[in-house]
C-alpha cells in the first residue's frame, strides 16, 4: 500500500464515480478499478460497494477514508513545509484576517520589509470559526488574525488586544446632540449590523440583550465599509470596532461613544501548535506581538 493508492481511493470516494475520479488523477477506468481492487485485498477487506444509488463506503471503508484523507493532508502539508525551509528570507507568507487588520498592518510591514525585502504576502479575509480552523488545518494561511477565541486542540490563540465599540452616525442624526447615548436610544434607530455568523453581530447582540434592549435591525451587511456608506447616506446607525471606525469617518458622520460595559472585543492571533514556521514568518509574529505591547501605539 502506497500514497498514490490512497489517493485513488479518496478520489473515488469523494467524486462517487469512477469515471469522474479517472478523469481527475489522468489515468484509465479499468486501471482505476483494478488499483482499488488489488488495495482491497491488500487490506483485506472491502472497502466499496455498489448499490442502486452509487458507489457507498462500507463500514470499515469509512474508517479507513477517514484515516486515508488525514494521512494525505498532513503529507502534503509536510511538503509544503519542506519547500518553506528552502526559503530563508524570501518564499510567501499567507495570513488570514478580519477587516480591521488593514488598519494597522501596513504600519507593521514596512518595518518588517526593511529586514525582509524579498518576502511575498497573501491576505485573505477569513471569518468565523470553522473557517479559521479549516485555513490552518489546510495550510491556507500561516496564522490568522480573528475576533474569535479559536478553541481547538491543535490551535494556538493568543490575545493581541481589547478595544471597544463605538457607534457611527449621520452628524445631522439627533443621538450626535446628545451628551449620553444608551442603548434605550439606539433601539429606537434603524440598526446597520453584519450577518448571521459574523462574531462582531454576536458581540453587539450580547450587549443588547445585558442592556435589556431590543435592536430594530433593517440592514444586515458582510462588510464594514458598507454599513460606514449607509450611515454616511443617513440611512441608520451602526456600532463598530474603535481601530476601524477612526479610519472610515467623513465630514458626514460622526463618532460617538455608548453608555455601556458590555461593549468590548479581544482579537487574536491564532497558529497551528505543530507547524513549522519559518523564520520570517516567526519574526512577523514577534512584530506584530511587540506593537501592541507597546505603550506608545495609541495611534493605530
Amino acid at each position: 500500500m502506497d500514497l498514490r493508492q490512497l489517493r485513488y481511493f479518496t478520489t473515488v470516494v469523494q467524486e462517487k464515480n469512477y469515471s469522474k475520479a479517472a478523469k481527475i488523477l489522468h489515468i484509465s477506468q479499468p486501471s482505476l478499478s483494478n488499483a482499488i481492487m488489488k488495495l482491497e485485498k491488500e487490506v483485506g477487506f472491502q472497502l466499496l460497494e455498489r448499490n442502486t444509488r452509487g458507489l457507498e463506503l462500507t463500514e470499515a471503508g469509512g474508517i479507513f477514508y477517514t484515516r486515508s484523507a488525514d494521512l494525505l493532508r498532513r503529507f502534503n502539508n509536510f511538503q509544503v513545509e519542506l519547500e518553506e525551509m528552502k526559503h530563508v528570507g524570501s518564499g510567501t507568507i499567507s495570513i488570514g484576517s478580519i477587516e480591521s487588520f488593514k488598519i494597522w498592518f501596513p504600519k507593521i510591514i514596512r518595518n518588517f520589509k526593511i529586514n525582509y525585502p524579498n518576502i511575498h504576502f497573501k491576505v485573505r479575509e477569513i471569518l468565523g470559526e470553522e473557517k479559521v480552523i479549516e485555513s490552518l488545518n489546510r495550510f491556507n494561511v500561516h496564522f490568522t488574525i480573528t475576533n474569535q477565541p479559536i478553541n481547538h486542540e491543535k490551535i494556538i490563540s493568543a490575545p493581541l488586544y481589547n478595544e471597544k465599540f463605538v457607534l457611527l452616525v449621520h452628524k445631522d442624526d439627533e443621538l450626535n446632540e446628545k451628551e449620553f447615548i444608551t442603548f434605550q436610544d439606539l433601539a429606537k434607530k434603524e440598526l446597520i449590523i453584519s450577518t448571521t455568523g459574523f462574531q462582531t453581530r454576536d458581540d453587539i447582540l450580547k450587549a443588547f440583550k445585558h442592556e435589556k434592549a431590543l435592536p430594530n435591525i433593517i440592514y444586515e451587511i458582510e462588510r464594514l465599509e458598507t454599513a460606514c456608506s449607509l450611515v454616511e447616506e443617513g440611512l441608520g446607525v451602526t456600532i463598530l470596532p474603535e481601530s476601524y471606525v477612526k479610519s472610515v469617518t467623513t465630514t458626514d458622520t460622526a463618532i460617538r461613544a455608548i453608555d455601556s460595559n458590555f461593549l468590548e472585543r479581544t482579537v487574536y492571533l491564532a497558529y497551528l501548535k505543530d507547524r513549522y514556521l519559518s523564520p520570517a514568518v516567526c519574526k512577523l509574529v514577534e512584530e506584530i506581538h511587540r506593537f501592541f505591547n507597546e505603550s506608545d501605539r495609541n495611534d493605530y
